[in-house]
């Protein structure tokens, strides 16, 4: 991982930290701790937070060398919902990848399909027939930003406990590896549906993906139109614990037969507790991608994510 790339992870997580608690402290006098972890559940919450995820991925494949590969990201994604009057919130919510290596397929300077700048990751893999086990190697992509995703979306929790929301999702280009880039602009409608109950929260959140603009180096090689569905399912066991599931669910319209889903299944534990003022949701989460695609693709994924609920601006 490049220097840059370890400041910028210890300044941001110690600043989560450091910051006086009376600007991030989430007022407990509302919530309980088991209120809190049930709410940071649910993706039409009222209460703002920070959430980061350190996911280690391994990885399976027909390619050579395939599931000798792995990786590391870490995922930030801060999520501000504006409450309004008639009790619904409207959510901005970003995505920010930032990956410490990544796997692509290289294809040697000189080779017939060599193109300069442009490495195979995953989901160009998965659009390749045209790469075989002699036209390359598998080689480690060094730590970048990766393409920064938001959300806008309405919607909340009815009477009843039936939960709601609809919206629109981008991604950016703002990758500073171009080679492993999409090298596109990504939009999208999303919806999430699902039910809060007494024991916890079960529900769904369905995005669809496609290109609506092409870049200079290689965006305009492949197309991206990808169903994304993310399950999320926690039961509550008290004290601030959760046993949960949060599984996402990739079909990729574009790939090539065989390598069009990606399917993980697993569980984990989460623990909320208070950190002075600061409530803070800890939980470890594994997942088996019990389908795969053929070509290559992720195998295991064990994800550790740590989320402090901050000060809402935008509610009293």
């Amino acid at each position: 991982m490049r220097p840059g790339l370890i400041r910028f992870i210890s300044i941001y997580i110690a600043a989560i930290f450091i910051l006086p608690t009376s600007a991030i402290a989430a007022d407990q006098e509302t919530y309980t701790l088991d209120e809190i972890a049930k709410e940071l559940s649910n993706p039409v919450t009222a209460l703002a937070s920070i959430r980061t995820d350190v996911e280690y991925r391994t990885y399976q494949g027909d390619l050579p060398a395939a599931g000798d590969q792995s990786n590391t990201v870490f995922v930030i994604k801060p999520s501000i919902p504006i409450p309004l009057k008639n009790g619904n919130n409207i959510l901005m919510r970003a995505t920010i990848p930032i990956y410490a290596d990544m796997p692509a397929w290289q294809v040697p300077f000189g080779h017939p399909l060599w193109i300069q700048d442009f490495d195979y990751p995953d989901f160009r893999l998965r659009q390749s027939p045209q790469i075989t086990a002699d036209t390359g190697q598998f080689g480690s992509v060094h730590g970048h930003l990766g393409d920064i995703g938001f959300d806008f979306a309405y919607g909340g929790v009815s009477d009843n406990g039936f939960i709601s929301m609809y919206g629109v999702a981008t991604v950016l280009e703002t990758s500073t590896n171009i080679s492993a880039s999409r090298n596109q602009t990504l939009l999208g409608p999303e919806i999430a549906f699902g039910k809060s109950t007494d024991w916890g929260v079960i529900g769904a959140w369905v995005t669809h993906l496609t290109n609506v603009t092409d870049g200079d180096l290689g965006g305009d090689l492949y197309n991206t139109n990808e169903t994304y569905i993310e399950v999320f399912f926690t039961y509550g066991l008290g004290n601030g614990w959760q046993i949960f599931s949060e599984p996402k669910l990739t079909y990729d319209w574009e790939a090539d037969s065989g390598n069009e889903l990606l399917l993980p299944l697993g569980a984990g534990i989460s623990k909320t507790l208070s950190v002075g003022k600061t409530p803070l949701k800890m939980a470890f989460e594994i997942q088996s991608f019990v389908v795969s695609p053929d070509r290559f693709g992720p195998e295991w994924v064990f994800t550790f994510s740590f989320t402090p609920v901050i000060r809402n601006p935008f509610q009293k």
